[in-house]
């Protein structure tokens, strides 16, 4: 987009990419134009709608959380959201999930604010526009995940409390003209100019395949998102079981008098369990899915960590959860270590083993203040922990780990002066792509057993683990001898490709 110039067609190359609407790459492209250029390739220019869209998450939940259960606890879900280790992993990709989390937080805190409106606002209908444009920017990022979430969520109170007159603020007729200018001109553009590919392929078989099959080998059983939720939201997740509680006992015991504190946690549990549910019934499954829940977990976190300063209550879920939160940062940091001791070099292994060293150790603080509820103490210990490991994880260990870096180092061993017709077959990491240039073809864009090509300096890369064309550099080697053709084979680059969890081994020819 930023090099075409093309702001309605999304393209990877010549191919049309119709997965996602349009507002991500806008974005990353806006970044790109301003801050930078194309041809620099400064991925950091790329990421830093991730990190805006973090920012904002963590402040609307902060102004979401405020109405809801004060201040103080306010405080605790922003920073529960801002130090969850799925959540600061979106914010430092270039991907659209951290965007999709700002908008569902941004819907999240406007449905907050209108069912607790607050007397003295001077802009009374301010969170109306909130809610409005969020939704737009939801459906321009990824499409009908937080229109669904907002519906759900509203239906679901409706039946609940059998009323839905605080509602009635959001039917503000600017606000809904402003969301659908945000998105129907460019809906209409694109059905226009793809003759309805984009929706057909886009919801029917990218959304719509997700939720019959397990797609791009990512399946999952139901209970998946349950089970790595406390990785995903760790070490917030050490909350987690104290927050359910508390959300559950508040619904129960305000039966009758509706209390805020009740309608505070109707609405986190009903943004949080329709949609787990569906996702847990999805057979495709990714970590991330869970994101756009993460403001209302928060939320129900920061209530109860409010309410564990003050008295000491829920003995059993804090022996359950240090025993979870234990369980989850062995396996973090058992996968850091793996991951050094595997992929990393070894001058750095002394600076890793001390910065796991050191967020172990405030994690196991952390797990022993929850079990005898020193409640400042364990939260002091986890925000310690989740700083040192991800401070040192995105300073210093992933830097590091060379065999994850594959496309970057497969590009370094090509001559970018020589650099003319290069296909890469059967290794079709769109990365490579972004680390050469964009006359590179991936994947079948050409016949790689051509002589005459090859005669005229053809560059081909080749992964040899690669399952879909396995002996491929055989038969290229083959069709060389039988035409007298001389080829060169580079020494392998060895690495793991971590989109798709496989090994390879690269070599260009």
């Amino acid at each position: 987009m930023a090099e075409s110039g093309d702001w309605l067609n999304i393209r990877f190359q010549d191919e049309a990419r119709n997965k996602k609407p349009a507002g991500a790459y806008w974005a990353q492209t806006v970044m790109l134009k301003t801050l930078s250029s194309p041809e620099k390739r400064q991925i950091w220019v790329q990421r830093l709608p991730s990190v805006i869209a973090g920012l904002l998450a963590v402040l609307l939940t902060y102004l979401a959380a405020v109405r809801m259960i004060g201040r103080q606890g306010a405080l605790y879900a922003a920073g529960a959201l801002a130090i969850s280790l799925i959540f600061v992993f979106e914010g430092h990709i270039a991907k659209t999930d951290a965007l999709l989390c700002a908008s569902a937080s941004a819907v999240f805190a406007a449905l907050a604010h209108v069912r607790h409106p607050d007397p003295n606002a001077r802009f009374k209908r301010l969170w109306v526009w909130v809610f409005w444009v969020g939704l737009g920017a939801g459906i321009m990022i990824k499409g009908p995940i937080v229109p669904a979430l907002a519906v759900i969520s509203i239906l679901g109170l409706w039946v609940w409390e059998r009323r839905l007159g605080w509602a009635k603020a959001l039917l503000f007729w600017p606000a809904i003209i402003l969301f659908l200018l945000i998105w129907m001109p460019w809906a209409i553009a694109i059905y226009m100019a793809t003759d309805g590919a984009f929706f057909t392929e886009s919801l029917g078989n990218d959304f719509g395949g997700k939720l019959v099959s397990a797609q791009e080998k990512h399946p999952g059983p139901p209970g998946y998102h349950l089970g790595l939720i406390w990785l995903t939201l760790w070490p917030s997740s050490l909350f987690l079981i104290p927050g359910a509680i508390y959300a559950v006992r508040s619904v129960r015991s305000g039966k009758g008098d509706m209390s805020a504190v009740t309608k505070a946690m109707r609405l986190c549990l009903i943004w949080v369990v329709p949609f787990w549910l569906m996702i847990e019934i999805m057979p495709t499954k990714l970590p991330h899915y869970v994101l756009p829940l993460f403001p209302a977990l928060c939320v129900m976190i920061g209530a109860a960590i409010a309410t564990l300063m003050q008295v000491k209550i829920f003995p059993v879920a804090r022996f359950i959860s240090a025993a979870l939160f234990a369980v989850a940062t062995t396996a973090l940091i058992g996968a850091l270590l793996y991951a050094q001791t595997i992929y990393g070099t070894p001058d750095m292994e002394m600076i890793t083993y001390a910065i796991i060293g050191v967020g172990a150790l405030a994690a196991l603080i952390a797990a022993f203040g929850m079990v005898v509820g020193k409640a400042k103490l364990t939260v002091m210990s986890a925000v310690l922990s989740a700083i040192v490991l991800s401070c040192g994880a995105y300073g210093y260990i992933l830097p590091n780990l060379d065999q994850f870096r594959t496309s970057e180092r497969v590009a370094q061993t090509l001559n970018p002066v020589s650099l003319g017709d290069t296909i890469s077959p059967t290794y079709t990491e769109p990365s490579l792509l972004y680390y050469t240039n964009k006359s590179l073809r991936l994947g079948g864009q050409a016949d790689p057993i051509d002589m005459a090509a090859i005669r005229e300096g053809r560059v081909i890369i080749l992964d040899l683990k690669s399952e879909a064309q396995p002996d491929l550099l055989v038969k290229l080697q083959d069709a060389a001898l039988a035409d007298s053709v001389c080829l060169e084979v580079s020494e392998p680059v060895r690495g793991f490709n971590y989109s798709k969890g496989d090994k390879v081994e690269i070599v260009t020819v």
